[in-house]
Protein backbone atom coordinates (compact mmCIF):
# COMPACT_ATOMS: atom_id res chain seq x y z
CA UNK A 1 0.00 0.00 0.00
CA UNK A 2 1.24 3.48 -0.86
CA UNK A 3 2.36 5.52 2.14
CA UNK A 4 0.57 8.73 3.01
CA UNK A 5 2.26 12.13 3.02
CA UNK A 6 2.19 12.09 6.80
CA UNK A 7 3.93 8.71 6.95
CA UNK A 8 6.56 9.84 4.44
CA UNK A 9 7.22 13.07 6.34
CA UNK A 10 7.55 11.12 9.58
CA UNK A 11 10.11 8.78 8.01
CA UNK A 12 12.08 11.72 6.61
CA UNK A 13 12.20 13.38 10.04
CA UNK A 14 13.32 10.14 11.68
CA UNK A 15 16.04 9.73 9.06
CA UNK A 16 17.23 13.29 9.68
CA UNK A 17 17.47 12.51 13.39
CA UNK A 18 19.50 9.37 12.63
CA UNK A 19 21.91 11.39 10.46
CA UNK A 20 22.17 14.03 13.19
CA UNK A 21 22.90 11.45 15.89
CA UNK A 22 25.46 9.58 13.79
CA UNK A 23 27.11 12.77 12.51
CA UNK A 24 28.20 13.45 16.08
CA UNK A 25 30.31 10.30 15.78
CA UNK A 26 31.50 10.96 12.24
CA UNK A 27 30.20 13.87 10.11
CA UNK A 28 32.16 12.65 7.07
CA UNK A 29 30.24 9.40 6.80
CA UNK A 30 26.89 10.70 8.03
CA UNK A 31 26.40 13.99 6.18
CA UNK A 32 23.05 15.52 7.15
CA UNK A 33 23.51 18.50 4.80
CA UNK A 34 24.02 16.17 1.81
CA UNK A 35 20.86 14.23 2.70
CA UNK A 36 18.83 17.42 3.02
CA UNK A 37 20.13 18.64 -0.34
CA UNK A 38 19.09 15.36 -1.98
CA UNK A 39 15.67 15.67 -0.32
CA UNK A 40 15.17 19.22 -1.60
CA UNK A 41 16.21 18.15 -5.10
CA UNK A 42 13.82 15.19 -5.00
CA UNK A 43 10.89 17.44 -3.97
CA UNK A 44 11.80 20.06 -6.56
CA UNK A 45 11.88 17.47 -9.34
CA UNK A 46 8.66 15.77 -8.20
CA UNK A 47 10.29 12.41 -7.76
CA UNK A 48 8.45 9.41 -6.36
CA UNK A 49 8.92 10.29 -2.70
CA UNK A 50 8.13 6.82 -1.40
CA UNK A 51 10.87 5.34 -3.63
CA UNK A 52 13.24 8.16 -2.60
CA UNK A 53 12.65 7.63 1.13
CA UNK A 54 13.02 3.83 0.92
CA UNK A 55 16.22 4.20 -1.12
CA UNK A 56 17.63 6.70 1.40
CA UNK A 57 16.79 4.44 4.34
CA UNK A 58 18.50 1.50 2.65
CA UNK A 59 21.51 3.68 1.82
CA UNK A 60 21.75 4.94 5.42
CA UNK A 61 21.68 1.41 6.80
CA UNK A 62 24.40 0.31 4.38
CA UNK A 63 26.56 3.25 5.40
CA UNK A 64 25.98 2.56 9.09
CA UNK A 65 26.71 -1.15 8.70
CA UNK A 66 29.91 -0.46 6.77
CA UNK A 67 30.96 2.24 9.24
CA UNK A 68 30.51 -0.02 12.28
CA UNK A 69 32.38 -2.85 10.59
CA UNK A 70 35.31 -0.69 9.54
CA UNK A 71 35.42 1.10 12.87
CA UNK A 72 36.07 -2.22 14.55
CA UNK A 73 38.74 -3.19 12.02
CA UNK A 74 40.76 -0.07 11.38
CA UNK A 75 41.50 3.43 12.49
CA UNK A 76 39.44 6.41 11.37
CA UNK A 77 42.07 7.42 8.79
CA UNK A 78 42.14 3.97 7.23
CA UNK A 79 38.34 3.91 7.06
CA UNK A 80 38.22 7.22 5.19
CA UNK A 81 41.01 6.17 2.84
CA UNK A 82 39.28 2.89 2.04
CA UNK A 83 35.91 4.39 1.19
CA UNK A 84 37.49 7.11 -0.93
CA UNK A 85 39.54 4.48 -2.77
CA UNK A 86 36.44 2.38 -3.41
CA UNK A 87 34.47 5.31 -4.83
CA UNK A 88 37.43 6.50 -6.89
CA UNK A 89 38.08 3.02 -8.31
CA UNK A 90 34.48 2.72 -9.51
CA UNK A 91 34.66 6.13 -11.18
CA UNK A 92 38.05 5.48 -12.77
CA UNK A 93 36.70 2.47 -14.67
CA UNK A 94 35.48 5.05 -17.17
CA UNK A 95 37.62 7.27 -19.43
CA UNK A 96 38.24 10.80 -18.18
CA UNK A 97 37.71 13.82 -20.43
CA UNK A 98 39.80 16.66 -19.02
CA UNK A 99 37.99 19.74 -20.29
CA UNK A 100 39.25 22.25 -17.69
CA UNK A 101 41.92 22.21 -14.94
CA UNK A 102 39.31 23.13 -12.30
CA UNK A 103 36.92 20.34 -13.31
CA UNK A 104 36.82 17.66 -10.63
CA UNK A 105 37.58 13.97 -11.03
CA UNK A 106 33.92 12.96 -10.79
CA UNK A 107 32.59 15.12 -13.61
CA UNK A 108 35.61 14.42 -15.84
CA UNK A 109 35.03 10.67 -15.61
CA UNK A 110 31.26 10.97 -15.79
CA UNK A 111 31.47 13.07 -18.96
CA UNK A 112 33.82 10.44 -20.38
CA UNK A 113 31.45 7.63 -19.42
CA UNK A 114 28.42 9.35 -20.92
CA UNK A 115 30.30 10.27 -24.12
CA UNK A 116 31.40 6.67 -24.57
CA UNK A 117 27.82 5.51 -23.96
CA UNK A 118 26.36 8.02 -26.43
CA UNK A 119 28.85 7.34 -29.21
CA UNK A 120 29.50 3.62 -28.91
CA UNK A 121 26.58 2.00 -27.05
CA UNK A 122 23.35 3.92 -27.64
CA UNK A 123 23.98 4.17 -31.42
CA UNK A 124 23.37 0.43 -31.87
CA UNK A 125 19.67 0.90 -31.12
CA UNK A 126 19.24 2.72 -34.44
CA UNK A 127 20.23 -0.55 -36.15
CA UNK A 128 17.45 -2.42 -34.37
CA UNK A 129 14.46 -0.10 -33.97
CA UNK A 130 12.11 0.16 -36.95
CA UNK A 131 8.73 0.99 -35.40
CA UNK A 132 8.06 4.70 -36.05
CA UNK A 133 6.78 5.59 -32.58
CA UNK A 134 9.73 3.84 -30.94
CA UNK A 135 12.17 5.43 -33.38
CA UNK A 136 10.71 8.86 -32.60
CA UNK A 137 11.46 8.28 -28.91
CA UNK A 138 14.93 7.08 -29.83
CA UNK A 139 15.58 10.32 -31.72
CA UNK A 140 14.51 12.36 -28.67
CA UNK A 141 16.88 10.42 -26.40
CA UNK A 142 19.65 10.78 -28.97
CA UNK A 143 19.15 14.54 -29.11
CA UNK A 144 19.35 14.79 -25.32
CA UNK A 145 22.51 12.66 -25.26
CA UNK A 146 24.10 14.88 -27.87
CA UNK A 147 23.49 17.96 -25.73
CA UNK A 148 24.83 16.30 -22.58
CA UNK A 149 27.70 14.24 -23.89
CA UNK A 150 28.54 14.36 -27.61
CA UNK A 151 31.73 16.29 -28.43
CA UNK A 152 31.49 18.72 -31.37
CA UNK A 153 34.82 18.31 -33.09
CA UNK A 154 37.33 19.90 -30.74
CA UNK A 155 34.54 21.48 -28.68
CA UNK A 156 32.91 19.72 -25.72
CA UNK A 157 29.22 18.84 -25.52
CA UNK A 158 26.94 21.88 -25.25
CA UNK A 159 25.97 21.19 -21.63
CA UNK A 160 29.63 20.77 -20.67
CA UNK A 161 30.37 24.06 -22.40
CA UNK A 162 27.77 25.68 -20.13
CA UNK A 163 29.63 24.25 -17.13
CA UNK A 164 32.90 25.53 -18.58
CA UNK A 165 31.52 29.06 -18.54
CA UNK A 166 31.06 28.82 -14.79
CA UNK A 167 34.54 27.37 -14.28
CA UNK A 168 36.05 30.27 -16.22
CA UNK A 169 34.18 33.01 -14.37
CA UNK A 170 36.34 34.64 -11.73
CA UNK A 171 33.33 35.49 -9.59
CA UNK A 172 31.84 32.00 -9.65
CA UNK A 173 31.89 30.47 -6.17
CA UNK A 174 32.85 26.87 -5.42
CA UNK A 175 29.27 26.28 -4.30
CA UNK A 176 27.88 27.55 -7.60
CA UNK A 177 30.24 25.31 -9.56
CA UNK A 178 29.37 22.31 -7.39
CA UNK A 179 25.64 22.90 -7.83
CA UNK A 180 25.98 23.11 -11.60
CA UNK A 181 28.00 19.89 -11.62
CA UNK A 182 25.29 18.18 -9.57
CA UNK A 183 22.64 19.52 -11.92
CA UNK A 184 24.52 18.00 -14.86
CA UNK A 185 24.74 14.65 -13.11
CA UNK A 186 21.04 14.81 -12.25
CA UNK A 187 19.96 15.65 -15.83
CA UNK A 188 22.10 12.80 -17.12
CA UNK A 189 20.72 10.34 -14.56
CA UNK A 190 17.14 11.16 -15.55
CA UNK A 191 18.07 10.49 -19.18
CA UNK A 192 19.85 7.21 -18.43
CA UNK A 193 16.86 6.00 -16.40
CA UNK A 194 14.62 6.86 -19.36
CA UNK A 195 16.84 4.87 -21.72
CA UNK A 196 16.77 1.89 -19.35
CA UNK A 197 12.95 2.00 -19.37
CA UNK A 198 13.02 2.30 -23.17
CA UNK A 199 15.24 -0.80 -23.44
CA UNK A 200 12.92 -2.70 -21.09
CA UNK A 201 10.05 -1.84 -23.42
CA UNK A 202 11.98 -3.17 -26.41
CA UNK A 203 12.76 -6.41 -24.60
CA UNK A 204 9.09 -6.88 -23.73
CA UNK A 205 8.08 -6.28 -27.37
CA UNK A 206 9.40 -9.73 -28.41
CA UNK A 207 10.51 -8.98 -31.97
CA UNK A 208 11.63 -12.23 -33.70
CA UNK A 209 14.12 -10.25 -35.81
CA UNK A 210 16.12 -9.53 -32.65
CA UNK A 211 16.64 -13.21 -31.86
CA UNK A 212 19.27 -13.64 -34.59
CA UNK A 213 22.89 -12.44 -34.57
CA UNK A 214 23.26 -8.69 -34.91
CA UNK A 215 24.02 -7.31 -38.37
CA UNK A 216 25.91 -4.05 -38.79
CA UNK A 217 24.93 -3.19 -42.37
CA UNK A 218 22.55 -0.49 -41.09
CA UNK A 219 25.15 1.15 -38.85
CA UNK A 220 26.10 4.35 -40.68
CA UNK A 221 28.97 5.93 -38.74
CA UNK A 222 32.63 6.68 -39.49
CA UNK A 223 34.94 3.66 -39.77
CA UNK A 224 36.89 4.10 -36.51
CA UNK A 225 33.71 4.45 -34.49
CA UNK A 226 32.07 1.55 -36.33
CA UNK A 227 35.03 -0.67 -35.48
CA UNK A 228 34.69 0.22 -31.80
CA UNK A 229 30.94 -0.49 -31.80
CA UNK A 230 31.40 -3.79 -33.61
CA UNK A 231 33.94 -4.83 -30.99
CA UNK A 232 31.55 -4.03 -28.13
CA UNK A 233 28.61 -5.94 -29.63
CA UNK A 234 30.47 -8.79 -31.36
CA UNK A 235 28.61 -12.10 -31.27
CA UNK A 236 25.40 -10.71 -29.77
CA UNK A 237 21.82 -11.08 -30.97
CA UNK A 238 19.56 -8.03 -31.20
CA UNK A 239 18.22 -8.78 -27.73
CA UNK A 240 21.75 -9.23 -26.44
CA UNK A 241 22.68 -5.81 -27.82
CA UNK A 242 19.65 -4.16 -26.18
CA UNK A 243 20.57 -5.76 -22.86
CA UNK A 244 24.16 -4.56 -23.20
CA UNK A 245 22.99 -0.97 -23.75
CA UNK A 246 20.66 -1.27 -20.77
CA UNK A 247 23.32 -2.77 -18.52
CA UNK A 248 25.86 -0.08 -19.42
CA UNK A 249 23.38 2.69 -18.58
CA UNK A 250 22.57 0.94 -15.27
CA UNK A 251 26.26 0.52 -14.44
CA UNK A 252 26.95 4.24 -14.91
CA UNK A 253 24.04 5.10 -12.64
CA UNK A 254 25.23 2.66 -9.98
CA UNK A 255 28.91 3.58 -10.11
CA UNK A 256 28.24 7.32 -9.85
CA UNK A 257 25.58 6.81 -7.13
CA UNK A 258 22.68 8.33 -9.06
CA UNK A 259 20.01 5.69 -8.49
CA UNK A 260 17.55 8.04 -6.75
CA UNK A 261 17.35 10.44 -9.68
CA UNK A 262 14.57 8.88 -11.71
CA UNK A 263 11.59 10.90 -12.88
CA UNK A 264 8.20 9.90 -11.57
CA UNK A 265 6.08 8.25 -14.24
Amino acid sequence: MTMSDGELNSLIEKLKQKYLECSRKNPTWFNLDAFEERHVMAVRNRMNMEAFVLAEIANFEKIREKYEKKKSEKSFTDQVDRIIDEITARIKKYPAVQFHPKAGLEIAHFYGALSEFALNYFAILFVLVEDKSMKDRLVVYDGALNILAAPRGKLPARRIEDHLMKLRRRVASELEIERDKNEYLKESAFLLHGIIDFCDGLIEARNPAWEIPLRMNKLFVEDSRKKRIMGIFAGLTGYGAIMKVRDQAAAIIEDFRLSAFKKQQ
